[in-house]
């Protein structure tokens, strides 16, 4: 469980729709395993390269958050105490 710094990788092409990212170059890690990419730091980033993307995110298709919850009641701070 080491992390790992490789260097001079080149991103070929992502897949949206599966949230994939094809990389070039010796990925060193097992199978399955997590991947940080980030961007190069002993270089400037050029004026023309776009931003690294956010996480992909799932849709959220609660409904809950649209109906407004029934409202308790609410209790006196000082019910139930001596003093």
């Amino acid at each position: 469980d080491r992390q790992r710094t490789q260097q001079n990788l080149e991103i070929v092409s992502t897949d949206v729709e599966r949230g994939l990212i094809f990389i070039k170059g010796s990925v060193p890690g097992s199978k399955g395993g997590w991947l940080i990419v980030k961007d190069a730091v002993k270089i400037a980033r050029p004026a023309e390269a776009p931003y690294p993307a956010a996480i992909k995110v799932a849709a959220n298709s609660n409904q809950a958050a649209d109906t407004p919850a029934d409202e308790a009641p609410v209790a006196d701070a000082t019910d139930g105490q001596e003093g």
